[in-house]
């Protein structure tokens, strides 16, 4: 594994996920570090099955889940980093959709960053948090409800 490359190719990737997941940039910057750290580690476990994003993906959210789950955690959110961090073709003028999506409850939250901002298919993401496709399809559409009453002012219906 050439770590430099890999790290070069999906590192913006997977620190924007670790970020969107944890809500704060210095942990996130550390989930990253660690995600890639467990990647060289294991990389004669690799089997190829999967695309290597999809691994690193998988790793990043395992690691992030460990780090929400630690008591000494403190949650909140880095507003300034998100700008830096959120993609540009993701960000809306005022932040609106980004707020409401952190907003999610973590199993929500989870589905829709791998979703919408990583691109992941629902059974990709199945396979990624190993749950059935059907609790992602679920989970994906009442993320979907939770989401609309946030965001109608921000968008519009056609009649």
């Amino acid at each position: 594994m050439d770590l430099e490359q890999t790290m070069a190719e999906h590192g913006d990737c997977i620190l924007r996920l670790c970020f969107l997941i944890l809500r704060d940039r210095a942990t996130a910057e550390d989930a990253a570090q660690e995600t890639f750290l467990r990647a060289w580690q294991s990389w004669d476990r690799f089997d190829g099955r999967a695309a290597v994003k999809t691994w690193l993906t998988s790793i990043a959210v395992n690691v992030c889940r460990h780090q929400l789950r630690s008591p000494w955690r403190r949650r909140r959110v880095d507003w300034e980093a998100l700008g830096e961090l959120a993609a540009p073709e993701q960000q809306a003028e005022d932040g609106t959709v980004l707020r409401a999506v952190l907003s999610l409850p973590k199993k929500y939250r989870e589905i829709v960053v791998l979703h919408y901002y990583q691109g992941f298919s629902t059974p990709e993401i199945a396979r990624m948090l190993r749950l059935p496709t059907g609790t992602v399809s679920v989970r994906l559409m009442r993320a979907r409800e939770r989401l609309k009453p946030m965001l109608k002012e921000w968008y519009y219906e056609e009649a």
